[in-house]
């Protein structure tokens, strides 16, 4: 007889383990990059965590949290194994153990849950994109980038000439773009909170959800171009852009950006 696994049915006010494991593991992956920027001296006011993660990790919590019919069969290897992972200290490995066991249930979980277990993946792959993998790929990426840029400003400014990932004036001012100030970067996150925001709100539109999320990579892209060229542009425009009013103003357009195209994604 060959062994089969067994769907358990679920009552409404059961707390599913696995989404309390998935949970779980997010958080100690969070804790883990707090403590890794107060080592590194700062990180800025969100400690290196950046708020599409919270917000996308909080929607995920809550639905994986909602009751369900059945859930993924019980696997308590694979439990062992990401909860000892946790025990790593190390964000990376904390976001590779999220994105294994939500896998996992987004590929046997149903409804609610199902979608929680994806949100969690999405949010783990970005995050292991963000701090791991762009690093790798930092000089062709930043490279890439700033040609774009460079291609961009030379219609207006002749004397801006682009080496590597280095952009500006050699004599007066140049800009060395580094892969935080990059598109590449927050994009992904952005674009979790997206779809985050869009099942926060209510039932979603899955067709306008891919639109919004079209349009968010379109948006972030020209937005955060323009911010770069003002960077590069002189020391001033510098000051006045990665400045405290600069970096405040293009973090709220960056929210009202993610919150709305989420409502609209979120509507019949």
């Amino acid at each position: 007889m060959s062994a089969r696994s067994i769907s358990v049915p679920l009552t409404s006010h059961e707390v599913s383990l696995p989404a309390v494991i998935l949970i779980g593991v997010a958080l100690n992956a969070l804790v883990v990059t707090v403590m890794t920027s107060f080592a590194e001296g700062g990180g800025g006011l969100t400690f290196g965590i950046s708020p599409f993660q919270l917000v996308a990790l909080f929607v995920a919590a809550r639905l994986s949290l909602e009751s369900d019919d059945t859930e993924a069969p019980h696997a308590p290897w694979l439990e062992a194994i990401v909860i000892a992972m946790a025990l790593v200290p190390s964000s990376a490995v904390s976001w590779l153990a999220l994105a294994i066991f939500a896998g996992y249930h987004a590929w046997h979980s149903h409804g609610a849950r199902r979608t929680g277990s994806l949100i969690f993946l999405a949010a783990a792959l970005a995050s292991i994109w963000s701090s791991v993998i762009l690093k790798w790929l930092a000089l062709p990426v930043t490279t890439a980038e700033s040609y774009l840029l460079g291609q961009m400003l030379s219609l207006v400014r002749p004397d801006i000439v682009q080496v590597a990932n280095v952009i500006g004036n050699p004599s007066t001012h140049s800009l060395i773009l580094m892969t935080k100030c990059t598109t590449s970067d927050a994009l992904p996150h952005a674009a979790v909170a997206v779809a985050a925001v869009a099942y926060l709100f209510g039932e979603v539109n899955t067709t306008k959800l891919r639109q919004s999320v079209l349009l968010l990579c379109g948006i972030y892209f020209i937005a955060n171009m323009l911010r770069l060229a003002a960077m590069a542009w002189s020391s001033e425009s510098y000051a006045l852009v990665h400045g405290p009013i600069g970096a405040n103003v293009f973090d709220l357009f960056q929210a009202m950006v993610v919150l709305t195209l989420g409502n609209w994604a979120s509507e019949a």
